[in-house]
């Protein structure tokens, strides 16, 4: 995710021991033991969030900041008088419903400290990758890192609610400062000083530093933000919102066995231009949705789906294929009991995997029409027995979903009484006829002049 100068950086190679600077000795850890989920991954970002906000309000999400020492006020002993490095690189913690911490390090034995008291949680994060920006709301305040850049709203000139902004100064940066441990004596102590002088300010963290307190500066131009697919694989809905699903070899891929079983699904069709003749989703029973079910082996004799040719172009799969030459073969990418993703193989030297990895959609041309369905997958499944008597039920289902009442004679549970069902179609002018037949229900295409 991190581009070159970006906010974002990599959660790899992080320290695991403590640096250079100075842990006060009345700082109390509040935890021992900073996890950071560092392993590698080839998990990646939906690429429509490289323009699109990410917003999570989703308890456990964790993001890390780091902020750099403010040598350059440091060195020359700006904090107390001692000269040198005295605040660490720190790496600030925001968990979504915990206090937010800080930390030197990470490891089984790196401790953690409070940033703010313990009552102040974080509600909700905001990242925008295009604008190199995260907004991390608090139930009290907001903070705000953009292009390196940290702020907080809590922080001001005066410290007075124990923490201090300065903004950029010459050749100084702009400075955050924060009294360690963050609590009321050390709140107090520090803003009262700085509310008389430099002098008092200085003279009252000398005498903070006697007690084992003191006060952290950091340089506010130098935030980082540590984000990675690993940051939202812990909650299942936030993996499938925002990453595209796991890489998968499909050459390892076993073939489903079609003469046991088959691969079905919905395809919930919510552009209802996006929808065919002979695929209309239409549902006497339930007009508020159009939905079809669709399966493969079977709905290739009609059905063209959208993938890759045999060049690397994107083309409609198996679309001039011969009947009974169109599929051949179905990988299924199993998951538990459920089906994340197929491919499916074509004799052309085309395949098609679906559903969609940023969308979750399937689209495919109408052979007979060259119109376009396209829908979001929902409970694909292995399904057992035979793909062409499920077909061929399926078949009638459709017809009996586009029938006209009018036109048809039913009997009072409306079936139909004739043993053929016929239909028109407009585009193009056909007489679509399905005749039941010892070999399975066979349609019939009679295509009418003008």
């Amino acid at each position: 995710m991190a581009t070159k100068g970006s906010v974002f950086a990599s959660l790899q190679g992080l320290p695991s021991s403590f640096g250079a600077g100075e842990v006060y000795s009345s700082m109390k850890p509040i935890s021992k033991g900073v996890d950071l989920p560092a392993s590698e991954s080839d998990r990646v970002f939906k690429k429509k969030y490289d323009t699109e906000n990410i917003f999570v309000a989703t308890d456990g999400f964790t993001l890390f900041v780091s902020l750099e020492g403010a040598l350059s006020f440091e060195e020359p002993g700006g904090n107390g008088g001692v000269r040198g490095q005295r605040t660490p690189t720190t790496y600030f913690k925001f968990t979504i419903g915990e206090a937010p911490t800080y930390s030197f390090y990470f490891g089984p034995d790196a401790p953690s400290y409070e940033m703010t008291a313990p009552s102040i949680t974080v509600a909700k994060i905001l990242i925008n990758k295009k604008k190199d920006e995260v907004k991390i709301t608090l139930s009290e305040g907001e903070i705000e890192i953009k292009k390196k850049k940290f702020s907080y709203d809590k922080a001001n000139e005066k410290a007075t609610d124990g923490f201090q902004f300065q903004a950029k100064q010459g050749d100084y940066p702009a400075l955050f400062a924060s009294v360690a441990p963050y609590n009321q004596k050390t709140m107090t102590i520090y803003a009262d000083a700085l509310n008389q002088s430099v002098k008092a300010m200085m003279d009252a963290i000398i005498e903070m530093n006697k007690d084992g307190e003191g006060i952290y500066m950091w340089n506010a131009d130098s935030a980082t933000v540590y984000l990675a697919p690993q940051s939202f694989t812990f909650d299942s809905s936030l993996d499938k919102e925002f990453l595209l699903p796991p890489s998968f070899d499909y050459d390892t891929a076993d073939e489903l066995d079609t003469k046991k079983s088959f691969i079905r699904f919905n395809c919930i069709i919510e552009n209802a231009s996006l929808r065919t003749n002979n695929y209309t989703g239409f549902d006497k029973g339930d007009t508020a949705i159009l939905m079809t079910t669709l399966q493969f082996p079977g709905d290739e004799a009609l059905l063209a789906p959208m993938g890759t040719s045999d060049k690397g172009t994107e083309a409609a799969c198996g679309l001039e294929s011969a009947e009974g030459r169109v599929l051949k073969s179905v990988k299924p990418v199993i998951s538990g009991t459920s089906v994340q993703q197929v491919k499916l193989e074509f004799h052309d030297g085309s395949f098609c995997i679906f559903p969609d990895a940023e969308t979750g959609m399937f689209t495919a041309t109408d052979k007979e029409t060259g119109q376009e369905l396209q829908g979001r997958v929902e409970g694909l499944i292995v399904a057992e027995g035979s793909w062409k008597e499920s077909h061929t039920k399926e078949m009638i289902n459709r017809i009996s979903r586009n029938t006209n009442p009018s036109l048809t004679l039913e009997d009072s549970n409306g079936k139909p009484l004739t043993s053929a069902i016929a239909w028109r179609t407009s585009n193009p002018s056909a007489l679509k006829v399905i005749v039941p037949t010892d070999e399975g229900t066979k349609l019939i295409t009679i295509l009418l002049e003008g």
